[in-house]
């Protein structure tokens, strides 16, 4: 800002923004919001908008001072007055991009995002209330009329033009020699052709090969490892396969840096058996307790590190490695986790399988195992995708227990008699509790380990009847069988899903679009049984979640917008004018993702958004200044059809009111940017994409906005006959 405008001028920007951190910072709390990454990042990108406003109060206050010879403090209080209304619309307009995601989103996705929108609307709310206030007060103090009213007001432009002759500036009454003002009087005689070229190019960018994704794999010094063996597996060897894969883990953490010297990659581990460990991280759900499943959190040295040692043991897993004499697994699935940013997915590629919807819902079991067995041989042999598996599992090893109810009663024993006597036996049944200083540790009776095991001693075992205890044998059939561990459901009908992950550096998303488009699928859907139908599940389905979610989002901040506008122009169509340069919004954001090669995921759909109120901002003042300027040259008199003024006098309002708001856009599109490039070089794969797709957006959409906002404005005034000037002036 210095290099642009000053010392004075600057000085009172920057003076606004750490009152608005500390105050934003007090009143985070109050709105549930903690400082933390989400938070964090979003006082970020609200650095740039937040001074907009101290950008428009000090430049009204100097051109004030220039033209109209008042005092600095005249000049701050008639330029706040001026500007007090078309900011708050202004100001209320970018909120409006950012709140009603509150509203449209739900779930997982909401509790991820809500610091965002929370954030932002705080701290531009307080930079409109301390830019009303505190800012007027600083530019009473510091902004005064230049010495050379002649010179620029940036010491860069100064020190260059330094010993050279200036060229004189044209009088008040005659049109401007500017550089910008010629292209402007160019665009306006070309009014066609530049709309013509400004929506063309939106149609052209809207057909480049952007990629999509739901949210990007974290960069972090940890992973998980998820341990799964079948259906009905004790926990002891659940144990005993964990164990395994904490010493493979620990052979494989010896390794050499970039720079070839040796390095330990394994800094800490811990593992839970028969459940998840605790919500550590918040793109993670805890597993619910089961006996055949454990999961191990490895912490890694360095987060460069982590990629390859999750490679390593991926391999490991898969081949074994005979030079450190390790071997798979045997009878476990064993899952490696990079962690992903955002809500939780229970896999990236997903698809379900849903039995007939008619009747109760009782799908036939081997022909749903039979179809998901045929998807996941494809999806086996699909480039790009590992651990292939699907949500029942393989049976499991059951003892069915069927009472006969005539021997039962002669002997005086009960169903519920039987289930009470084996669950003592082989789950225990509860004696007291046994006290250890302020610890209480459950004491139960139940088998040995070696009876539990035993087949025959279950069916020897003696429970309680009428006349003293029988052998189970005698009133009931004990008979193993392998029988479903797991039936899921979902809307009432027995749903499978064929789930699967994906190597690093691939897309879910590119697989599946990639999969329903395959010759393979086609020939699977065909085969299906009829009444059996399938959906996508996965990331694809998350994220074709939020991008109804957002669309909602999306309707409402555009009501809302159009809303303000209309408050503010008692009409539609300048309101119209306005969300007329929405779009071209798109432009420079999807141009951005293509050329540093990011996705359009969900966090780049949210800067689209922004970049909507933004864009909606800068329009916004461009027409309230020319509003005042056509105001101020009808107010001399004239005959000519434009509120008295000729086509050729109407036209050069609107260059002025282009140069006038050229510095303040400038400064505002440069500031935004400035607080943006940290993120987008180095903010990590959640920030990244987000912000280099708002860089372009914003400088595409600022260049196009400074000349399509004055050809559409002159094509509705002068072929629609639409107003030119303001309430008050009309």
């Amino acid at each position: 800002v210095y290099l642009m405008v000053g010392l004075r001028s600057a000085t009172v920007m920057a003076a606004n923004i750490p009152l608005v951190v500390i105050g934003a910072l007090a009143l985070m709390p109050l709105f549930g919001v903690q400082l933390e990454q989400i938070s964090l990042a979003a006082m970020i990108i609200a650095l740039g908008m937040l001074v907009d406003n101290a950008v428009q109060i000090c430049d009204q206050t100097r051109s004030l001072i220039q033209t109209e010879g008042l005092s600095p403090a005249d000049a701050a209080r008639k330029g706040a007055a001026q500007l007090a209304f078309p900011v708050l619309i202004a100001t209320g307009t970018t909120i409006a991009a950012f709140y009603p995601m509150l509203i449209g989103l739900q779930g997982s996705t909401r509790e991820f995002i809500y610091s965002l929108p929370v954030t932002l609307t705080i701290t531009l709310g307080l930079s409109y209330v301390l830019a009303m206030t505190f800012c007027v007060l600083l530019a009473t103090w510091f902004i005064r009329a230049p010495a050379d009213p002649e010179a620029s007001l940036s010491p860069v432009v100064r020190w260059l033009q330094r010993g050279r002759p200036r060229a004189p500036k044209p009088p008040a009454d005659q049109p401007s020699r500017s550089a910008y003002a010629g292209f402007v009087r160019a665009a306006l005689g070309m009014r066609g052709l530049v709309l013509a070229v400004s929506f063309g190019s939106l149609f052209l960018v809207l057909s480049l090969p952007v990629g999509n994704e739901f949210f990007p794999q974290d960069i972090r010094d940890q992973f998980t490892v998820d341990v799964w063996l079948p259906e009905g597996t004790a926990i002891a060897q659940t144990a005993d396969a964990a164990r395994q894969v904490e010493d493979i883990l620990r052979a494989l953490s010896p390794a050499t840096d970039a720079d070839g010297a040796p390095v330990e990659r394994l800094r800490a581990l811990c593992t839970v058996v028969g459940k998840g460990a605790p919500r550590w991280y918040l793109g993670r759900t805890p597993e619910a307790p089961r006996a055949n499943f454990a999961e191990l959190v490895v912490r890694t040295s360095e987060g460069a590190l982590t990629p390859g040692y999750v490679a390593d043991l991926r391999r490991v897993l898969a081949e074994g490695d005979a030079d450190l004499g390790l071997q798979p697994v045997a009878g476990a699935r064993v899952i490696p986790r990079e962690l992903m940013m955002g809500p939780v997915v229970d896999a990236p590629l997903g698809v379900r399988i849903y039995g007939p919807r008619s009747g109760a819902g009782f799908a036939d079991l081997p022909l749903m195992h039979e179809q998901a067995d045929r998807l996941k041989a494809i999806l086996r042999d699909w480039p790009g995708t590992d651990d292939v598996y699907d949500t029942w599992g393989s049976p499991a090893y059951q003892l069915d227990i069927d009472v006969d109810p005539d021997k039962a009663n002669l002997a005086g024993v009960t169903n519920a008699g039987v289930a009470r006597t084996l669950n003592a036996y082989f789950s225990g049944h509860p004696l007291t509790t046994f006290r250890e200083g302020d610890h209480q540790v459950p004491v139960h009776l139940r088998l040995s380990p070696g009876e539990r095991g035993s087949l025959d001693v279950l069916r020897g075992a003696y429970v309680q009847g009428l006349d003293g205890k029988v052998p189970l044998d005698a009133v009931a059939d004990v008979t193993p069988s392998f029988q479903p561990a797991r039936i899921d459901r979902r809307f009432l009908q027995r749903v499978l899903e064929v789930r699967s992950r994906t190597l690093p550096g691939v897309r879910a998303n590119d697989i599946v679009l990639a999969l329903l488009d395959s010759p393979e699928f086609a020939a699977w859907e065909q085969a299906l049984p009829p009444g059996y139908t399938w959906e996508i599940g996965g990331e694809l389905f998350e994220s074709q979640q939020s991008k109804s979610e957002l669309g909602l989002s999306l309707l409402i901040s555009v009501l809302l917008i159009v809303l303000l506008l209309v408050v503010q122009y008692d009409g539609f169509a300048k309101p119209l004018i306005i969300l007329s340069t929405i779009p071209l919004a798109l432009i420079g954001a999807l141009l951005g993702l293509y050329v540093m090669g990011y996705p359009l995921g969900f966090m780049p759909q949210l800067g689209v958004l922004s970049l909507f109120g933004i864009v909606v901002n800068t329009a916004i003042i461009f027409i309230d200044v020319a509003e005042r300027l056509v105001g101020e040259r009808a107010a001399r008199g004239g005959s000519g059809p434009i509120a008295g003024l000729s086509v050729a006098e109407f036209r050069e309002c609107l260059v002025s009111a282009g140069e006038q708001r050229l510095l303040p856009i400038s400064m505002t599109t440069l500031t935004t940017i400035g607080g943006l490039l940290p993120l987008g070089l180095a903010g990590g794969p959640l920030w990244e994409g987000m912000a280099w797709l708002m860089i372009f957006g914003l400088a595409v959409a600022t260049l196009l906005t400074l000349f399509v906002v004055p050809c559409l404005y002159a094509i509705f005034v002068e072929r629609f006959g639409m107003s030119p000037l303001g309430q008050a002036e009309a």
